[in-house]
């Protein structure tokens, strides 16, 4: 006796004796995917259905106008009302530093500096913990562009 080959997983099951002619095994997630696949495809060929499944989804978003704005608030973190502090020790380095091109980029929440050689230096921050590059001018190659 052949067992079939479930379409999803490529197991081979054994058919409900009250369903006969199963295509597909009886673990949950290739339950799932038969599930989705048929919904899918009667939504593209029939269009009543097409037009009950909207109607119903938009009763129910009238009958809960206030869900999304609840599951925003449950799952998306809240924002920080103030911006950070910067450390003060490399704003004073940064600002203080000769022969360098540091910018404060004030447009974002965050402080973001940009430190890369304005010109051909030697010793530019030696003493730093943190420097930022973004990348390599045009004459030089690439790996990545940020």
């Amino acid at each position: 006796m052949t067992f079939p080959r479930c379409p999803y997983c490529k197991e081979h099951f054994t058919r409900s004796r009250y369903r006969p002619d199963q295509k597909v095994c009886g673990a949950r997630d290739c339950q799932r995917r038969r599930k989705a696949d048929y919904h899918r495809r009667k939504i593209q060929n029939d269009s009543i259905y097409r037009v009950q499944c909207r109607e119903s989804q938009q009763h129910w978003r009238e009958q809960h106008p206030e869900y999304m704005r609840l599951y925003r608030q449950t799952r998306i973190p809240a924002l920080p009302k103030t911006r950070p502090e910067r450390p003060k020790n490399l704003v004073r380095l940064l600002q203080h530093a000769k022969n360098s091109v540091a910018i404060d980029l004030k447009a974002y929440s965050v402080s973001v500096f940009l430190v890369g050689p304005g010109e051909q230096v030697k010793n530019i921050l030696a003493n730093a913990k943190l420097i930022l590059i973004t990348g390599l001018s045009n004459d030089q190659e690439s790996p990545t562009s940020l």
